[in-house]
């Protein structure tokens, strides 16, 4: 996860804990706790109807510290019923404790992270990666996080950090555009190109492994319980796996570009109200195509690196020419064919995209930083030269 506020982001990482055994057991006690205030203030807000959490806070606030939660964790129980506004939540399951910078600190020197639980304050040692311990030398402050549990059993607490992003650069950078597909899953200005292949065939093969499951789930004969941890199995990894190969594609992006480059998008809205596919495989892709989570990994990874991010208006992207501007649905042959009727330009179709989107950030002058993510005024001083059109 990740927001903006000026030159600062406020990301989410995960890390795994090393509870001991008595602190694992201290963690699970913590959980059940948290999760029986959570359901106590849900059913007091929902029987008084009232869902502000400081009118709740007066309501239920003693009740909560009377079944043993501490202040802290009682205002979060508090918070995480207020933000359910009477929304169709029934209950809670115990699956995590919120905690905030009062009850949750971190320490990089030996890598410990400190927690408040039933059994007091408990140092518990994390388990770090390289990406990880990178991120957290590098964050300005640690905002609190939350603590989960596993299926298998480990204990994981994803902390919030908010890490400086570099102000990049002026001048001198290039201006990539990138077009984003389902074929091709990005298609770069400078000539690079990543296929979506092995991502397609594996959300397929994931429809087809539910679709036969669903089957028996909707008979009340075969509807076992064992089945209906398969199913939720199936979909945790189907995500996992998209949110990896996701992760790797737009770091291997990131990692073509330089402090001071500036990364050109087409501003989507709608893709998938304007665009109909037909059949039903196509349909179930295009649906599940992970276009709004793949911009949002690129944008805040460019962020870090020193990279202006940049959106322009997407019409017509696939359709002008980037040599003569003839604009025609014509020039677009195929899904992968390009060829202007006007000038006879012909080349791959993602990549003349990619190029026009590059062009259009170069003549726009300005870009917006993004749905949500506030405005970031952009001065683009390049000429047109640092686009290099090849020979048709």
């Amino acid at each position: 996860m990740i927001r903006y506020s000026g030159f600062v982001q406020t990301l989410t990482v995960r890390c795994t804990l090393k509870p001991a055994l008595e602190q694992a057991e201290a963690l699970e006690a913590t959980v059940q706790l948290f999760m029986e205030g959570c359901n106590y203030a849900l059913r007091v807000a929902k029987e008084r109807g009232e869902f502000r959490r400081f009118r709740l806070h007066h309501l239920v606030y003693k009740d909560l510290r009377a079944m043993g939660l501490s202040a802290n964790l009682a205002v979060q129980a508090i918070a995480r019923v207020g933000r359910k506004k009477g929304s169709r939540a029934k209950f809670y399951q115990p699956t995590s404790v919120a905690y905030d910078q009062r009850t949750l600190s971190l320490r990089m020197a030996d890598e410990t992270v400190s927690l408040t639980t039933v059994k007091g304050r408990l140092r518990i040692p994390l388990k770090l990666g390289n990406y990880q311990r990178h991120l957290l030398r590098k964050a300005k402050s640690v905002q609190g996080g939350v603590l989960t549990k596993g299926p298998k059993g480990k204990w994981y607490i994803h902390l919030t950090l908010r890490v400086e992003t570099p102000e990049p650069p002026g001048g001198g950078g290039r201006v990539v555009g990138v077009d984003l597909g389902q074929k091709a899953l990005a298609t770069l200005s400078a000539g690079h190109r990543f296929s979506g292949g092995r991502l397609k065939s594996v959300r397929l093969r994931y429809l087809q492994k539910r679709a036969e499951v669903r089957s028996k789930l909707d008979r009340p004969s075969e509807r076992t319980r064992g089945l209906k941890r398969l199913w939720a199995r199936l979909s945790g990894r189907e995500a996992r796996f998209v949110n990896s190969a996701l992760h790797a594609l737009t770091r291997r992006i990131v990692d073509l570009l330089e402090p001071g480059d500036i990364l050109a998008l087409e501003h989507l809205t709608g893709l998938r109200g304007r665009t109909s596919k037909r059949g039903r495989k196509g349909r179930h892709l295009h649906n599940l195509w992970p276009y709004g989570r793949l911009r949002f990994l690129l944008e805040y990874k460019a962020r870090l690196k020193g990279v202006r991010v940049v959106y322009v208006d997407p019409r017509h992207t696939s359709r002008e020419c980037p040599r003569c501007g003839h604009v025609s649905k014509v020039n677009r042959r195929s899904q992968a064919l390009f060829r202007c009727e006007a000038c006879g330009f012909q080349h791959n179709a993602d990549w003349v995209a990619s190029v026009n989107i590059a062009r259009r950030a170069l003549a726009q002058g300005a870009g917006s930083a993004g749905p949500g993510h506030g405005q970031l005024a952009l001065v683009l001083g390049h000429r047109l030269k640092h686009l290099h059109l090849p020979a048709s």
